[in-house]
């Protein structure tokens, strides 16, 4: 990939970028790959199958169809709001008429972003004002959202709830059972932790950022306070729909044999990561496992490897919670389900 990093305001005419908000395409920019081209060099042909969408933004292609008509096809050009030829299969030649530079993406990142923005779009009605866009999207411009099926994005969005609250209202309490996973619509909240007598904070939240998931998961009474620092609304989901909807699509299982089968089939590497605590590692150790127990592994989540994938080993609750933290970071991570064989749910391949 190009070194160079792409201009997102290049894409404003482009769908699906058009309908994107500013943190969602803050949030792709790094995976597009800016492409610059002399003239007369071939981008793709005919019948060739590629995974990439190619979106023209300087210069000039010229595109030669199986009846060899040739069309010069600018930049500028009105009908130049999609990408080139955005099929599986190439059904035209594409050369480049002068020196050209064009924006590339994986189509089916592509395919998913159209789908997630549509989704979110037909939530919408004309008279909402810009909140009620910004927190869809700062929600799918999550990586954790890129693994709902987007078949359930509507039904997601469907299922919050709205919630005024007020400043130093509390929200969550440390200790208590939890029962709503939230998304701050507007507002700021502040996260604070008992240290002894004192309360310690631990982060700051504003418009866009979600918290509460941990208590849903691993079924644990809440192990923050979340208090309003302002006026604000909340979007609220209850633990029902979220386990449903959310943590069935991101936690995947499998089986021990079908991680055999992975580790033998697959081109990347497979990191076994067991949750619990040091204490309970040493008691019960999986061969070949590293212990990060949980508030170790949410902090050293962002210094993994992205490239490898992840098997969370040990226990049953705390390993979803750790394989959710991981795909939250963008990561690919399953459960690993001991001592079942091929019973688990097939895991999809990994990438």
């Amino acid at each position: 990939m190009s070194d160079v990093v792409a201009d997102m305001s290049r894409l404003e005419n482009f769908i699906p970028f058009d309908c994107l908000g500013e943190s969602h395409l803050k949030e792709i920019q790094g995976q597009i790959e800016v492409i610059k081209m002399g003239p007369g060099r071939l981008l793709f042909k005919r019948g060739q199958t590629s995974d990439k969408a190619y979106f023209l933004v300087e210069g000039s292609v010229d595109l030669t169809d199986a009846s060899f008509q040739v069309r010069h096809f600018t930049a500028d050009d009105d009908e130049n709001y999609l990408a080139l030829d955005n099929y599986p299969e190439h059904t035209i030649n594409a050369i480049t008429a002068e020196t050209t530079t064009l924006y590339a993406i994986d189509r089916n990142k592509l395919d998913l972003l159209m789908t997630w923005t549509q989704a979110a779009e037909s939530m919408l009605d004309e008279d909402d004002d810009e909140s009620e866009r910004d927190w869809m999207d700062a929600l799918l411009s999550s990586e954790l959202f890129s693994a709902v099926p987007p078949a359930m994005i509507h039904t997601l969005f469907v299922k919050f709830e709205e919630r005024e609250v007020q400043l130093g209202e509390t929200v969550v309490t440390e200790g208590e059972d939890g029962d709503t996973f939230f998304v701050i619509k507007q507002g700021k909240a502040m996260v604070t932790r008992a240290k002894g007598a004192k309360q310690e904070t631990l982060a700051a939240l504003s418009a866009g950022r979600f918290f509460g998931e941990d208590a849903l998961i691993s079924d644990s009474p809440r192990n923050a306070t979340i208090t309003m620092t302002s006026d604000g609304v909340l979007m609220c989901l209850g633990k029902k729909d979220f386990q449903s909807i959310l943590q069935d699509s991101v936690i995947r299982h499998l089986s021990e044999d079908e991680l055999d089968t992975m580790v033998l089939e697959a081109e990347t590497a497979c990191i076994l990561v067991d949750v619990r605590l040091p204490m309970e590692f040493r008691h019960d150790r999986t061969p070949g496992a590293r212990n990060l127990p949980l508030n170790e592994l949410r902090r050293e989540v962002h210094n993994l490897e992205k490239d490898f994938f992840y098997v969370v080993c040990g226990d049953g609750r705390r390993s979803e919670l750790g394989a959710y933290i991981l795909s939250e970071a963008g990561l690919n991570a399953y459960v690993l389900d001991r001592g079942k064989a091929t019973d688990a749910k097939k895991p999809t391949e990994v990438a």
